[in-house]
């Protein structure tokens, strides 16, 4: 099963970043791959774990809305300077001991004996963890605008995705961390079985009314067996690869997209919304006869208005891009920056540029060498809808990329 909060953790701990991070913390880095591994999802399942219940949904949504959260990190960052490093680790271990007092110390101790780095290392990846992932939630909460239901329900909507992505070895001792499966019922559908009544052993004049409380009797028992089909059904079609975010939907007002699950080389999963362009550019890549140059437009990239920021709803797609670059090493891309015809040349030609240029060195510092992407100032001179109008124009203030090497 693929999960987005997962996914947005390994792409910021990618196996290039993880390498330069052991180095820094003066680990190895199978060691500190093997202790991220474990970490990633049991930190994650932590969170989880804390919204089954009313006070800890609280706890965790409050946390979320007061504490301030610096831009999401970049492992360059993380890696570059020590003191960024460890106020980053020592804040996310803050957060985690507010959510359960006294225990963070325990989830150190599991992943050092778990992973063979040191107990000091184990616990500065601890905290590192869960200040990109508080961090990664204070941005959906804020660029989304989710309540604490929406919250709740879109973390529970993870929960066993999460779980089963735990190293069995963490898991049997972290129960107070990440909770329990909650049991299967036991209880059978099946009615049970009726005393047998001879011929002559019913009483004489037996009234009617028994006949029809058995009739309705078998009418309910049918309903709840169909029933029961039914909802077999649909757990079976949400956990197929191609799945309905009816969350999504819920939250942004959107219709629903539809996610499918794509399969990497080397083994990396990603789940993508069908038919956008790092699903189309995956199934590119995949078909062996593929040609370039090949253009695709990054229809779910947007940048905050008038600036070459992208926007934090839009990151996570920018993270995607990443990891299938980092599962292709040969492709290289072209990044085109497209503006409007609106306003001054003499300002969106720049624009267009900059914004090309920023999504390059997101790019680089999510370990893509620079000598795989260019970048090209495109303006307003390829449109590819009429400028009259405001849905036209959005979607002339657009980034295309160019494959321009398999």
């Amino acid at each position: 099963m693929s999960s987005f909060l997962l996914d947005h953790l390994r792409s910021v701990f990618s196996p290039t970043s993880v390498s330069e991070l052991a180095q820094s913390i003066g680990e190895a880095t199978a060691p500190t791959q093997k202790a991220l591994d474990g970490l990633i999802p049991t930190v994650t399942a932590g969170v989880i774990n804390r919204v089954s219940d009313q006070e800890g949904a609280i706890r965790l949504y409050q946390l979320l809305a007061d504490t301030s959260f610096a831009t999401d990190p970049t492992m360059s960052q993380l890696v570059g300077t020590g003191n960024h490093r460890q106020k980053s680790a020592d804040s996310g271990n803050a957060l985690l001991n507010q959510l359960y007092s006294d225990r963070p110390t325990h989830l150190a101790e599991s992943t050092a004996q778990y992973s063979g780095v040191g107990l000091g290392s184990a616990s500065t990846l601890t905290g590192l963890v869960m200040s990109v992932l508080m961090g990664f939630l204070h941005q959906q909460v804020r660029s989304r605008n989710l309540t604490q239901t929406q919250l709740t329900a879109l973390l529970l909507g993870e929960t066993d995705s999460v779980r089963s992505a735990i190293p069995a070895v963490l898991a049997g001792s972290l129960g107070w961390l990440i909770g329990t499966p909650l049991p299967a019922s036991t209880r059978s559908l099946q009615p049970e079985t009726a005393p047998v009544v001879k011929n002559g052993d019913e009483p004489a004049g037996a009234p009617w009314w028994r006949w029809l409380l058995l009739a309705l009797a078998l009418l309910l028992l049918l309903f709840f067996l169909l029933r029961g089909c039914q909802d077999e059904k649909i757990t079976r079609s949400v956990n197929s690869s191609t799945v309905t975010d009816s969350v999504a939907s819920d939250l942004d007002g959107n219709e629903a997209q539809v996610r499918v699950g794509v399969d990497l080389p080397g083994g990396r999963k990603l789940s993508l919304v069908e038919h956008s362009f790092n699903d189309s550019l995956a199934r590119y890549l995949a078909n062996k006869n593929s040609q370039t140059p090949r253009l695709f437009t990054f229809d779910n990239l947007t940048f905050e208005t008038n600036s070459a920021r992208i926007t934090a709803q839009a990151r996570p797609h920018v993270d995607d891009l990443i990891q299938i670059m980092q599962a292709y090493p040969s492709l290289a891309i072209r990044i085109e920056g497209n503006t409007d015809s609106t306003g001054d040349d003499a300002l969106n030609d720049p624009l267009s540029a900059q914004r090309a240029s920023v999504v390059k060195q997101a790019l680089i510092q999510g370990g893509i060498a620079a000598n795989r992407v260019t970048t090209r100032e495109r303006g307003d001179t390829k449109p590819v809808a009429s400028n009259q109008t405001p849905a036209g124009r959005q979607k002339n203030r657009r980034i295309d990329v160019v494959i321009t090497k398999l």
